[in-house]
């Protein structure tokens, strides 16, 4: 007598937390890959990027730095002769 095993996938419950979905996007995974990877529906991903984008007392995009937000702390940058850059030296 011959048993078969079938391989399942087991039931992975979808992920739809903002916790879930803001690691996701603090990894660098735009928001349409995001809804994609946790299997969330368009108006539960378009919510979830809404509160992701929202921080207290920041406005733009979340994923940038509270300095490249500031428009005068970024015209002060440039009007010092901008940001360093590093030589890198082939070996």
């Amino acid at each position: 007598m011959f048993y078969t095993v079938l391989a399942m996938k087991p039931y992975k419950p979808p992920q739809r937390s903002l916790a879930s979905y803001a690691a996701c996007r603090h990894g660098g995974a735009p928001p349409g890959l995001v809804a994609v990877e946790l299997e969330l529906p368009g108006p539960i991903a378009a919510r979830l990027e809404r509160l992701f984008q929202q921080r207290p007392g920041a406005e733009g995009d979340a994923m940038k730095p509270r300095f490249a937000r500031n428009a005068d702390h970024v015209a002060a940058v440039n009007a010092a002769g901008g940001y360093p850059a590093i030589a890198v030296r082939r070996r």
